[in-house]
């Protein structure tokens, strides 16, 4: 009888301890993993690089992939700056490209290096809004990213240095210079910095 009670107890013990390891297996595979790739997302950011909803972003956008002979767009490169309450928003790398898909299946708007250059290959007459729905980020004359305009604050746009309206609407063109800003309703543009 003691020696069936102890053998019952260690049994017991080795299962508690089996359960107790794969619990903690898969607590840490839950974390490490960030939950997804919308956490990735959350975490780098409002303004960072958002591979999830990519490909379904792109469509959306009317983007050919780089792989589509029948886009013809050319090949350019305007400039963008993004600034929030005075603070530039670095641009970042890869917007626009799946780092887990095929070169080919990569938007005919994105970036590479990061910096403040916008890569514009095999998408005709591509628009600032195009742009910014393969970014992810919301954009339009009263948002951008997560903010708002109000009575204090607003989305202002420059581009080449003149004030501009046209926001997502804006046609880019080879070395055009475009600020975004979000911030004071009044001052002047802040500065397109050179990228890297």
């Amino acid at each position: 009888m003691t020696s069936n009670t102890q053998q019952r107890r260690v049994a017991g013990y080795f299962v508690a301890v089996i359960l107790a390891a794969a619990l903690v297996a898969a607590l840490i595979a839950v974390i490490s993993s960030g939950g997804g790739d919308s956490s990735s997302a959350a975490a780098e950011g409002a303004f960072g690089t958002h591979f999830s909803g990519l490909e379904e972003r792109r469509v959306a956008a009317g983007v050919p992939t780089m792989s589509d002979p029948s886009a013809g767009g050319a090949h350019i490169h305007p400039r963008l700056a993004v600034y929030v309450r005075g603070e530039q928003v670095p641009l970042p790398p890869n917007i626009g490209i799946d780092p887990y898909q095929p070169p080919q299946s990569m938007a005919g708007l994105h970036t590479h290096e990061g910096g403040d250059v916008i890569h514009v290959e095999n998408a005709a007459d591509p628009t600032l809004g195009q742009f910014f729905e393969i970014w992810g980020v919301p954009f339009s004359a009263t948002e951008l990213g997560p903010y708002k305009a109000g009575d204090s604050e607003q989305v202002r746009m420059w581009v080449d240095g003149t004030p501009s309206t046209e926001f997502g609407d804006l046609v880019m063109e080879d070395g055009q210079e475009i600020v975004v800003s979000f911030g004071p309703s009044n001052g002047p543009p802040p500065p397109l910095e050179s990228g890297t």
